[in-house]
């Protein structure tokens, strides 16, 4: 029999403190019990009977391994856990000589103390409920606002402030308590506990709560906006809410007597209280909104009580100083109308700089010229008052007013006196001048003006030191365009002009193409052309256009909204059209005729406000001849948008809608549900049948599959049909297929293509889609490639290509045009590769590395073979079956299959609904195996699957029906799968774009639950590398198509080999 806790009492009772410490006990003087936990340590708690409780503590806490027969902690109700507790110090004692390790083997309560959660449930379920409770706000009697903390319960608030300072040691708590439960506290929360309390006015703790005064008060809905609902208010119960859009505040100016005015802000709702800081916060009932008022603490008070009083004089200063930095912060200010104000300029004015010859000097005169035409003396930024009044001129009349004069005025100002630091300047004060004499001072001014930014200012040269200076200008063009007589086409001419001079294109075409740097006038004058980018935009339009007659030239209606959306990009370029063209820019602009064909009754009801105006652009892209893609994020509804446009197919035309065959009836089953005046034909069967129904298509609508058309193409051809429509435009990105010729071949009066991702991989997707709608518009493709996939400035031909291409695109995005769709939350489940795995992996590695990247050797890259073995990397982190049959095909051999098992079924008993996206499907007959051993009923598609449509209605409406495996290929596009709510990519694709296709079948419109996205990821291995090349085809996207492709041929070889490492 071996005494308890032998090894421990040794070890102590070796010490020299021993024997003085304890307390000597009797066998029976302590009681215990004993727990054993989760790890089969036993916990034992040590009491004293009644009659030795007043020489002993409470209790002593022990927590003993049993398997190294040693103490591994400690705890005394009075001494904690000090080495030297006596209290501990005799319970070893008593233990030694009372007790057996008998007592161990006697049946226990076993218990579970992990302590993973940041909390303990006593703390939560306090937390999940309590607030603070802030009283006094409503009062302005209260010099003070009190916050009490009695809903926290047990939870002493001031007690815990001190824990986290450190301080508070001298009463007696559970500091452990304390110390487990702090994370039970967000930062933010916590950071506003500790400042509540060091800012303190008064604290009670019989009535529970902590004062402040209410000059804080300000500070206080800073700080509580990132604490959630943390805060009620006590008279009223509500929840304190702290918004951080800011209040919609006007502020009025109103006469109230002779020269006497009041500045009153503008509020329409009832305003409970105001604090008063940067931002000053309104309250109103219990909504607390701040306003970003650049005025001083004093004018804000004075502000709300209506008692800021302002003079004549002070108008001047409101209306201008004041009233810009009040628009910084969209706050208006408006003036009665009654109130007249002086002669006032707010207006950011140009520096503009005249040079003279005044006997042997040159004279530089600076003005502030503002945009109405009043000139200014420069010398009144001498005052460096951001308003002065003085004397101007316009129009060769003269007058008086107030200026004001923005910060970079100054600057600017600055900058310049700055340059010349050997100049004259005894002529600023009268003549607002600065004076230069001699070769080296003239010599440097000349060697300056030509360096000087002209984006801050005008430098006019007298005509007698046109020769001397050189003329620095900048072009502004102007555009005469008027409706030709063939209504495809338009007629324009162009002039350059700055100031007094002029040009024609032809004459800066011959200055640009001799290289020159300077441009030389007839009269000798030296021009530098500060802004050549306008001539080489206008090349650009007129290399697209045909000379017509004597400087006019003549081009098609569809480079039109290329110039109209030139004009927006480009200030300095004007353009006068006769009344049809500017109809045609205005209906451009807003994307829709001025009259828009009104729906259907059925359909108004039905079609959102963006699905309407999708609606209104493409019959006003209709009305004016042109074409355009509908590029839509998956799932807002293009098939509707479409239809709604095809049902005006008039009597006797038809019109070819060309799709996936796996789309052939979605499309058939939108015409039924909302468009039943709408007669069509799915072309299927036999050539035979195919042929008769060709014949006499007497229909508004032919549906064909992308596989038909070039089979039938000949009997196509000879159709001439109202509208040809692409959906999933991208089927045509292959610009070297003969289906892509074939589809470009057949004749129609309009075109359009419908897809979400019209690039998916590089940028000649886009231009066959283009081809398509527009022969030509974008150039040939060996030429389209030189300019946008092989330009110097990338940046720059991107902005080009989105300039031409915009106006002919119509793209929205879920999250900005349904707010009602629930959030998308995507996540990145990692995985590590198996031993069997990594084994697969690694020797696959090495095989790329010897025959494909031999070391020392450099030469052409075999892209088929790089694409090979990138393709066995990928498969082997799904599954190292798919590259060695020998390796069975079960999950004990797959990290990656393990863990998607264990995700679907945790999913599934959390009562969500599953697809699962692979895009290999042998990897899908493989889950398909170990859902069928585990007994998981699923629904299943991919490229040979009959019936599809049958297939996925059942999965929609069958409640058992409860993952859904998917080949990505197969079922990423056009499928409405909104039953589903998490999506699992088993592995990712190149494509992002393909991805989002698939998530997209459930975030879409009709989804009414929270989408989970999981993408299953082998750490380190080649599927997280192509996370990382996913972002640039994301990028890529985005410049061109969303205002905005890397293949494996478009990396570099250290990118390649950076994809073989692990």
């Amino acid at each position: 029999m071996a005494r308890l806790f032998s090894k421990d009492y040794h070890v102590q009772s070796a010490t020299w403190y021993f024997n003085q410490a304890i307390i000597v006990l009797s066998d029976g003087d302590l009681e215990y019990w004993r727990s054993v936990d989760e790890n089969g340590l036993s916990h034992l708690r040590f009491f004293p009977t009644p009659e030795v409780k007043r020489h002993f503590s409470e209790h002593v806490d022990v927590v003993y391994d049993p398997s190294q027969e040693q103490i591994v902690a400690h705890n005394c109700s009075e001494c904690g856990d000090s080495p030297s507790c006596r209290h501990y110090l005799s319970v070893l004692r008593y233990a030694y000589h009372h007790l057996s390790t008998d007592i161990l083997d006697t049946p226990a309560v076993e218990t579970n103390l992990k302590e993973d959660l940041r909390m303990s449930e006593d703390w939560a379920a306090i937390l999940a409920e309590a607030s603070l409770e802030i009283e006094g706000l409503y009062n302005p009697k209260m010099p003070t606002v009190r916050f009490y903390y009695s809903r926290f319960a047990q939870i002493d608030i001031p007690q815990l402030i001190k824990h986290i300072q450190g301080s508070g040691q001298e009463v007696e708590y559970d500091k452990d308590v304390y110390q487990r439960n702090i994370q039970a506290f967000s930062n933010p929360r916590l950071s506003f506990l500790e400042w509540l309390y060091a800012n303190r006015a008064a604290q009670s703790t019989k009535y529970g709560y902590i004062s402040l005064n209410k000059s804080f008060l300000s500070l206080v809905f800073d700080r509580l906006g990132l604490c959630g609902d943390f805060v009620r208010i006590k008279e009223t119960g509500d929840p304190l809410q702290i918004h951080h859009k800011p209040y919609p505040l006007s502020l009025r100016i109103e006469p109230v007597g002779k020269n006497s005015y009041v500045m009153r802000p503008v509020i329409v709702d009832e305003i409970s209280t105001w604090a008063v800081g940067y931002p000053t916060w309104l309250l109103l009932q219990n909504q607390a909104y701040p306003v970003w008022l650049p005025l001083t603490d004093e004018k804000i008070r004075q502000l709300m009580d209506n008692q800021l009083i302002l003079s004549l004089k002070d108008l001047v200063y409101y209306r201008t100083v004041v009233y810009h930095e009040l628009r910084r912060h969209d706050i208006y200010l408006d003036f009665d109308e009654q109130i007249q104000l002086p002669y006032i300029v707010d207006e950011e004015p140009r520096i503009s700089l005249e040079l003279k010859k005044m006997g042997e000097m040159v004279i530089m005169e600076g003005w502030l010229r503002y945009p109405a035409g009043e000139e200014v003396p420069l010398s009144v930024t001498r005052f460096n008052s951001s308003l002065v009044r003085s004397d101007f001129q316009k129009d060769d009349e003269s007058g008086n007013g107030w200026f004001y004069l923005a910060p970079a005025v100054f600057e600017r100002t600055q900058e310049l006196m700055s340059r010349f630091p050997q100049a004259d300047r005894s002529r600023v004060e009268e003549f607002s001048q600065i004076a230069f004499e001699g070769d080296t001072a003239i010599m440097d001014l000349r060697q300056k003006l030509v360096k000087m930014d002209d984006a801050d200012w005008d430098v006019l040269v007298s005509e007698e030191l046109s020769e001397l200076f050189i003329q620095k200008i900048v072009l502004n063009v102007e555009i005469s365009a008027t409706r030709n007589e063939e209504i495809d086409w338009f007629t324009y001419d162009v002039r350059y002009s700055y100031r007094d001079f002029s040009f024609t294109h032809e004459e800066l075409r011959k200055f640009f193409q001799s290289g020159q740097d300077y441009l030389h006038t007839q009269e000798g004058r030296t021009l530098f052309i500060s802004n050549p980018e306008i001539f080489h935009e206008m090349e650009h339009i007129i290399s697209r256009s045909e000379a017509y007659k004597d400087s006019v030239y003549r081009a098609r209606m569809s480079e039109l909204p290329y110039l109209h959306k030139l004009l927006k990009d480009r200030p300095a370029i004007r353009m006068m059209q006769d009344s049809w063209l500017n109809q045609m820019a205005i209906d451009l602009q807003r994307r829709s005729l001025e009259v828009v064909t009104p729906l259907p009754i059925n359909l108004q009801s039905v079609l959102r406000g963006y699905q309407k105006a999708g609606v209104a652009w493409l019959q006003m892209l209709q009305h004016y001849g042109l074409n355009g893609i509908l590029a839509d994020e998956m799932g807002l509804g293009k098939t509707i948008q479409a239809l709604s446009v095809l049902m005006n197919t008039p009597e006797g035309k038809t019109s070819l809608l060309i799709c996936p065959k796996t789309l052939l009836y979605n499309w058939v089953a939108e015409i039924a549900k909302f468009h039943t005046n709408i007669s069509y034909l799915v072309l299927e069967g036999g050539k035979d049948i195919r042929t008769q129904m060709l014949k006499q298509p007497n229909v508004k609508l032919l549906l064909v599959p992308y596989s038909l058309v070039l089979n039938d193409l000949a009997l196509l051809s000879h159709i001439q049909f109202h509208y040809i429509v692409l959906d999933e435009a991208q089927n045509i990105k292959n610009v070297s297929a003969q289906r892509t010729a074939a589809i470009k071949k057949l004749k129609s009066e309009h075109r359009m293509a419908l897809s979400g991702t019209p690039v998916e991989n590089n940028l000649t997707e886009l231009w066959s889609i283009y081809d398509f709608l527009m022969p030509g518009y974008l150039y040939s493709l060996k030429k389209f490639r030189n300019i946008f996939m092989l330009a110097e400035d990338e940046a720059q031909a991107q902005q080009r290509l989105h300039r031409m291409v915009a106006p002919f695109m119509l793209r929205r995005i879920k999250k900005d045009v349904l707010l009602e769709l629930p959030d998308k939350q995507e996540q990145i489940s990692w995985c590590k590769l198996g031993t069997v795995q990594e084994k697969a992996y690694l020797q696959v590695l090495e095989m790329v590395n010897k025959q494909l990247f031999p070391a020392g050797k450099s030469g052409a890259i075999n892209y088929i073979h790089i694409l090979s073995a990138l393709t066995k990397l990928r498969q082997i982190c799904n599954h190292p079956h798919l590259v060695n049959p020998d390796i069975k095909a079960v999950p004990e051999t797959s990290t990656k299959l393990e863990q998607l098992l264990e995700l679907v079924q945790d999913s599934l008993a959390s009562g969500h609904k599953i697809l699962v996206f692979s895009q290999f499907v042998t990897m899908l007959e493989i889950i398909r195996k170990s859902f069928d051993q585990i007994g998981l009923d699923y629904s299943y598609l991919d490229g040979k699957t009959k019936n599809r449509m049958a297939v996925v209605q059942e999965f929609e409406t069958n409640p058992e029906k409860r993952v859904f495996l998917i080949s990505l290929k197969t079922g990423g596009t056009g499928l409405n799968l909104t039953s589903a709510d998490t999506v699992i990519l088993y592995d990712p694709w190149w494509n992002p774009m393909g991805e989002n296709q698939a998530i997209d079948r459930v975030h879409r419109i009709g989804q009414t639950k929270k989408v989970q996205v999981f993408r299953l990821i082998s750490k380190g291995t080649v599927e997280e590398k192509i996370l990382a090349l996913q972002q640039n085809k994301l990028a890529m996207f985005d410049a061109v198509v969303s205002g905005g492709q890397q293949l494996l041929s478009n990396l570099t070889g250290e990118q390649l080999k950076e994809l073989f490492t692990y």
